[in-house]
């Protein structure tokens, strides 16, 4: 006895009765799990064209005020522009209300030179 089924691409799996019924269910079981995968392929395909083109946000148009080079801020302070960047970095990495407890800027470039030297000397073994 020979029996057929047809998958939703238009295939065909001949299923014949004498290969016994644990042939019959690895059958089943290859097309259940190809049908599970397919599906998750198009689900997570569809999320990522979701994240990626469906929570763009439009730019506001231009309203004619100061540019940001304009603002000024106290010395040894942040501008005012800066502040509202880190703090939306901040809240769309977390993704939680956040708050931020200092920003300072080092007007001194030699700091980070500094903590590469200290980091180097640090894996050197001291005679």
């Amino acid at each position: 006895m020979m029996s057929r089924i047809f998958l939703a691409s238009g295939a065909t799996i001949a299923v014949t009765a004498e290969t016994g019924p644990m042939e019959m269910i690895k059958n089943i079981l290859l097309i259940l799990f190809l049908v599970v995968g397919a599906v998750w392929l198009l689900i997570d395909a569809r999320r990522n064209l979701v994240a990626t083109y469906g929570g763009a946000v439009q730019p506001a148009p231009h309203t004619g005020a100061a540019p940001i080079a304009a603002c000024t801020a106290p010395r040894g302070q942040p501008a005012p522009e800066i502040v509202a960047i880190i703090a939306a970095a901040v809240h769309a990495h977390l993704g939680r209300a956040s708050r931020i407890v200092a920003i300072s800027t080092d007007d001194d470039a030699q700091t980070w030179a500094a903590e590469g030297r200290r980091a180097i000397y640090a894996t050197r073994k001291v005679r």
